[in-house]
């Protein structure tokens, strides 16, 4: 009687194991496929900033290119 106890608790334990490998497994491949996402993010979101960059330098010198506009043709009084 307690050697069937102690194989039905060590088949209970083992089943227990393998449930929480294949788990662990899973968990490590949605981590392999987020890391791949984040990094793909990144380089979008360094890709729209260099972009922002671009805009906001030439929105700056078009102002710039403005002024000089306005003065030499005697807007501002």
């Amino acid at each position: 009687m307690h050697e069937e106890l102690v194989e039905d608790k060590l088949k209970t334990h083992d089943k227990r194991l393998n449930n929480h490998a294949d788990r662990l497994d899973k968990l490590e491949q949605s981590d392999a496929k987020k890391e791949v996402q984040i990094t793909n993010l990144i380089k979008s979101i360094d890709t729209l900033i260099m972009i922002l960059k671009i805009f906001i330098t030439m929105f700056g010198g078009s102002i710039v290119g403005f002024f000089f506009y306005a003065i030499q043709n005697h807007l501002f009084k």
